[in-house]
């Protein structure tokens, strides 16, 4: 990291990760600031074993393309950092998909079909694949 652009980009890189980790661990309507502290650090202690091989992975890939030669350090965290972010999001995404299930679940709401949007289509049955 030599130029104030590289430097830049770096710390936006690490704020986009922890941007990408954010999570808390209530429902919708308890949010407080220690359940988004700790469902982020929870989140982040899931996913960085998961980043940490994919970025060992990597980095042997570009060793092997190399010729053997390391990257800088900064490279091998930037490449962590993307990894993280790719990771962070499809965990959130899962996790705020199974908080809305439970919350549903918990309001007793139907089930999402077509059949809600489509007044006049009727029900298909059910596919079972033996």
């Amino acid at each position: 990291m030599k130029t104030l652009r590289e430097k830049i980009s770096f710390v936006l890189t690490g704020l986009a990760y922890l941007m990408f980790h954010l999570g808390t661990n209530s429902t919708v309507d308890n949010i407080t600031f220690g359940s988004i502290v700790s469902g982020t650090v929870q989140q982040l202690l899931t996913t960085a074993p998961y980043c940490f091989g994919f970025t060992i992975v990597a980095v042997g890939l570009i060793r092997y393309f190399t010729g053997g030669k390391w990257p800088p350090w900064d490279r091998i965290v930037r490449i962590f950092l993307t990894i993280g972010i790719i990771f962070g999001f499809y965990f959130n995404l899962y996790n705020s998909g199974y908080r809305a299930e439970q919350e549903r679940l918990k309001k007793g709401r139907p089930p999402v079909s077509e059949s809600r949007f489509l007044r006049g289509a009727a029900p298909r049955p059910l596919l079972y694949w033996a």
